[in-house]
Parts: C-alpha cells; structure tokens; sequence
C-alpha cells in the first residue's frame, strides 16, 4: 500500500512538472482585437504582434515562422534579456525578429540589470529602435497612427518621468511601457491603448491561493485586458501580458507564456 501511494505520487509530482514546463515553454498565441473608430482607414485589419518578458528564452524561428502571424510591426514590451543571458543569444532573438517586421522596444527592469547600454548597440541594427521617452509615428498609405515608449527607471524607488507622449491632438495612441504600475499615479492618461508586461500574471497561480508572489497593485493588475474609463476622458484599453518568458524558475502553472497578435480593425 505505501509503495503504490509513493508511486501515485511521484506520477503526480512527474505530471506536473512535465506540464509546467510546457505552459513556461510554449508558444501560444493570443488572438486580441481592437474595433474602435478612431484608427485612420489605413490601419483596419492592422497587426501588432506584442511580445514581453523574454527573459532567458530563446527564440525559435522555425516555430515563429510556422504560426503564420505576418504583423505589420513588433512590440517588445522590456525584459528583453536578464543578467547572465549570452548577448549572442539575445541578438539572434532580434535579429529572427526583425526579419519579420520592424520592431519597437522598451527596456524592463531586468535590461537595465544586464546592462542596457549593451542591449542598446544591438538595437543599432536596421529594423530595431527601441524608445526612451519617446514617440514615433507608424504610418501606412498616408495616415499614422503615434506609438510612444515610456523609460524604465532604474530603481523600482525612482519614479517615472513626467512624458505621457508626444501624439497629435486626435490621433490613435499606442503607449508601451514594461511595468503597468505606471498608470497607477497618472490622473489622466492621453492614450487609446497601454501595452504592458513585467508581471507574468503571477507564473505560478495556485488553486484557491492565486499567484503568491504578486501583491498590493498587482493583485488588480495581473494580466488580461482592463478599461482605464477613470484615467481619460475618451475610452483607455490596457493589456498586460502573461510574457513570453521566465523569472527565477523555469516553470509556469495556470499562467502560461503567451503572445499577443493584435489586429486593429475600423469600426464603421
């Protein structure tokens, strides 16, 4: 009887772990949809393909290639790369990535560990630009729409600087930012859409007792799609992302990794 119930339980315990890798490992697609009115006509059926917290990950481009996602762009939303992370293996994850399409970047709190002035010159590349405090414009067929980058501070203490974009006055607002608690002190927000990473919506979620390691405004902001109606005057979206990657453990359990395609279709 004791030993049937051991071996019960190294299944169980095998069966877990065998599963928790495959949710930290895997690559799931989000299919996410944004139908508003203010997107200009040349950006219906627009894709943005969002990806944060790749952590020490490495990007396979077979796999990416065999989803089939063609995005007008990428956006990584910070924690690129983690402190003892091979700059060699991050470069080949940009470089797969920038083959696809252009990619805009932030910096999370784990880039600015690892060094980010390194990460900086790899962004140096064609087809790479990662944003501090600032606003490009994405321009399709004679309309933009603008895309700001909001800085990571360097310590979790220090707080954000006061930029919240540089977009015209109408204009269809994108903000990435690695850490959603950036919202959290801003009385108005000027932004259609905030895409955000840093938390991994817990990584490991346990039945009953949620996500352990998040606290306080995480609790509210894990993961998943939030109306900001209180931070703007016009309707504000934000998605947080579960991220691609892994911290301090390689394993997930009820938060697996996953990435966002985001399609922006005009609503008539």
């Amino acid at each position: 009887m004791i030993v049937e119930v051991s071996l019960a339980a190294g299944v169980i315990a095998l069966s877990a772990a065998i599963w928790m890798k495959i949710e930290a490992f895997g690559y799931r697609v989000r299919n996410e949809v944004i139908e508003t009115q203010d997107i200009p006509d040349a950006f219906h059926l627009y894709k943005i393909l969002f990806i944060t917290d790749i952590h020490r990950r490495k990007l396979s481009e077979r796999k990416i290639l065999s989803l089939n996602l063609q995005p007008d762009c990428i956006m990584l939303g910070g924690d690129i790369t983690e402190k003892g992370v091979p700059w060699e293996r991050v470069g080949a994850n940009l470089e797969i990535l920038r083959k696809i399409a252009p990619v805009y970047a932030v910096l999370g709190n784990h880039d600015l560990k690892a060094g980010s002035g390194k990460l900086e010159t790899l962004f140096e590349e064609p087809g790479l630009l990662l944003l501090k405090d600032d606003t490009v414009m994405l321009n399709k067929n004679g309309d933009s729409i603008a895309l700001s980058g909001i800085m990571q501070p360097v310590s979790r203490n220090d707080p954000y600087s006061s930029f919240l974009g540089n977009a015209h006055k109408g204009q269809y607002h994108i903000v990435l930012v690695h850490d959603p608690i950036w919202i959290k002190d801003r009385r108005s927000i000027s932004a259609n859409l905030i895409l955000a990473g840093h938390t991994h919506g817990g990584q490991i979620v346990l039945p009953f007792l949620g996500a352990a390691r998040l606290e306080g405004f995480y609790k509210k902001y894990n993961a998943g799609w939030y109306h900001l109606g209180h931070k703007a005057k016009k309707a504000v979206r934000m998605l947080i992302s579960r991220g691609f990657g892994t911290s301090h453990i390689p394993l997930r359990f009820r938060s697996p990794s996953e990435i966002h395609l985001i399609t922006l279709i005009k609503k008539p």
